[in-house]
């Protein structure tokens, strides 16, 4: 059928869904409807197109269900241990699953691989974990399926030390997805070990592992190729320019596996693909955006999981790029035309291609699932992430690029409430990290529920953020009370001279970083905000190796890097030190188990606050890791906000 045919078809499909809501008003959703659980997290397809397999999780379990497409019930379930959450899950064959499970502290942490994996077939049956956390504290992670062994997985073994998996020398193992492990039956068999002392193995398309990698003391990546039987050190070959290898991110083998494809940084910093070929030591660009980074995420593979198809990411606006004449790429221009604005991924598909689920996600959809069938051309929604969080009610995102005064150009974006004309009241939400993180234009809870109650929200991409190549990235270097915070105040204003702010009611919010760049920007621009809000954040910058960003490799030599070490510099720029140049209301709120930003830190900043005789509100949540993950303590946290934000703003 003809690529017309097809966008016809899908045009039809997309219009039929949201023709219901063309009259919709605007109403105000409350707090529980923006920061409920997602009803699925990720959905895959089994190789025969028999059923699929669907994540979910609340707030004390996580579960697997699998489906038979056919008669739509539920035959099988996986329920994860307490705070525990399914991570990554395959599809082995089209009976067998494997899966890791995750360990969950905190909202705003990223889930913490536990290191045990399990499986179960799809008639329930078989269903154990298939390795046991070893003596030598080593934990265990999935790394690839095996093309022509239904049977197996590779797996990595990785040592813990000095409580970091980063710091543990990596090994390779086959691992039998239908035997359980023990000493009469072991499931582990043809090691391989890694010859560096942390990172990561990869292996090429027949399972066995080729390429080792991982950072070491400087910050910088170590790459080993393996040929024949000898590791070859190749990260000289990686290079552009002679600079020293800050990045690589592994993607994957060609078919012949005799070059691998990975992630690097080119020609004026920004990261593209490469192609690496081993017999001829030969590095080749095959794509890079003259302004934007792309990550491993940001590619897109044909159904045989090897061949790549092109790239798709976020740079101000959603774009894709697609390379060559393989006959798949008009079905995916095809699915991109039918969601314009928004990002369409097939997540996963059917051995022989034939069958398909589909994401779409975009800046008023937070995610909707659909069953592709390629020979109908039909769609068919799975499910969604929420049924209340409808597109038609959320607002408009606008994407906008500023230039600092010091000739640095800044990205960000705006969420506009709906119907709103003139300047409204406005909050400013500095992003986390500070450095290599950014915002994107997919949905953002924080973003719409704040629009939905009638404040702009602004959202810079400051310098330091990710996404716009190294120097940018770099250019945050040591700049976090100053550079960053010029950033943010350049944006504020902007905001307020092309009439989306209300000058005198605008308040600031962050999270982690974000909370400290909040205080900092109160701290120096003691007339531009009329309130603060520090959500887990870092008050003190001298109390930096207190946290568990020590504990990763390379990350002592990154924060003297990245935030210096000059102690009267760091008490200048902390909060915490600064507490009688606040002049505006504040909220604290912070938990207990933070290990990211130990609790020490919203404590000190409260008491110093407290001593100048300033006012502070304070949520502390003594269960909570780095952010809230209870429902429950988002729904509450988030309406104290709206409560903090209305009494001040409006």
């Amino acid at each position: 059928m003809s690529n017309s045919k097809l966008l016809r078809s899908l045009f039809y499909f997309v219009a039929s869904l949201s023709l219901f809501a063309t009259f919709v008003q605007a109403q105000l959703i409350p707090a529980s409807s923006f920061f409920e659980r997602s009803a699925v997290d990720e959905i895959k397809i089994s190789p025969d197109g028999s059923h699929i397999a669907i994540t979910v999780s609340g707030d004390e379990e996580s579960s697997l269900i699998i489906i038979n497409l056919t008669s739509g019930k539920f035959v099988a379930s996986f329920d994860a241990p307490g705070y525990q959450k399914i991570g990554n899950f395959y599809w082995v064959n089209e009976e067998r699953i494997v899966f890791s499970t995750l360990l969950v502290r905190g909202g705003l942490d990223i889930p913490f691989p536990i290191g045990l994996i399990y499986a179960l077939n799809i008639d329930n049956t078989r269903k154990y974990q298939l390795v046991s956390l070893t003596r030598d504290s080593g934990v265990f992670f999935i790394s690839n399926l095996i093309a022509d062994d239904p049977d197996h997985i590779r797996v990595i073994r990785q040592q813990v030390r000095r409580r970091s998996m980063a710091l543990g020398r990596p090994d390779s193992f086959l691992l039998d997805v239908y035997r359980r492990p023990g000493r009469s039956s072991d499931n582990l068999s043809n090691r391989v070990s890694s010859p560096l002392r942390s990172g990561n193995l990869y292996s090429d398309s027949s399972g066995y592992p080729r390429v080792a990698a991982g950072k070491n003391d400087s910050n910088t990546f170590d790459v080993s190729f393996l040929y024949e039987t000898d590791w070859i050190k190749i990260e000289s070959f990686l290079r552009v320019d002679n600079r020293p290898l800050k990045y690589f991110d592994f993607v994957g083998f060609n078919s012949r596996n005799s070059q691998f494809y990975y992630i690097g940084v080119g020609e004026q910093g920004v990261r593209g693909l490469y192609l690496y070929d081993h017999q001829l030591r030969s590095n080749e660009l095959l794509f890079q955006h003259p302004s934007f980074d792309i990550d491993r995420e940001a590619i897109i593979f044909a159904s045989d999981k090897i061949t790549i198809l092109g790239v798709k990411f976020v740079g101000d606006v959603f774009e894709q790029y697609y390379f060559g004449d393989h006959p798949e790429i008009q079905l995916h221009q095809s699915l991109d035309a039918a969601f314009p604005g928004e990002m369409m991924r097939i997540t996963s598909s059917t051995l022989d291609g034939a069958k398909a689920v589909v994401g779409v996600f975009g800046p008023k959809r937070w995610g909707d699932f659909f069953l592709l069938d390629t020979a109908s051309l039909r769609l068919e929604p799975i499910m969604n992430r929420s049924d209340l969080l409808l597109p038609e009610l959320m607002a408009e995102v606008s994407p906008f690029a500023i230039r600092t005064t010091d000739g640095l150009v800044v990205h960000g974006y705006i969420t506009k409430p709906k119907e709103a004309s003139g300047p409204v009241p406005m909050i400013v939400i500095p992003h986390g990290g500070p450095i290599g993180v950014r915002d994107s234009l997919l949905f953002n809870r924080e973003a719409q529920f704040f629009a939905n109650h009638g404040f702009a929200v602004l959202q810079i991409n400051f310098r330091g953020s990710g996404g716009y190549g190294v120097p940018f990235e770099e250019s945050g270097y040591r700049e976090w009370g100053l550079g960053i915070i010029d950033d943010i105040t350049q944006a504020t204003n902007w905001a307020i001279q092309t009439d989306i702010a209300d000058q005198d009611k605008i308040c600031i919010y962050g999270s982690s970083f974000g909370a400290y760049a909040a205080f900092t920007s109160v701290v120096r621009e003691p007339d531009l905000y009329r309130c603060a809000i520090g959500y887990a954040g870092v008050y003190d910058l001298t109390k930096m190796d207190r946290s568990d960003i020590p504990w990763q490799l390379g990350e002592d030599s990154y924060l003297e890097e990245a935030v210096g070490v000059n102690e009267g510099d760091l008490r200048a720029q902390s909060p915490v030190y600064n507490a009688d140049k606040i002049n505006v209301p504040i909220l604290i709120a912070h938990g207990g188990q933070d290990r990211r930003a130990p609790p020490f830190h919203a404590r000190d900043m409260r008491e110093a606050l407290e001593d100048e005789g300033k006012e502070v509100e304070w949520l502390y949540e003594s269960a909570e890791g780095h952010g809230f993950y209870s429902t429950e303590n988002n729904v509450n946290f988030y309406n104290e906000i709206l409560a903090f934000l209305n009494k001040h703003l409006k």
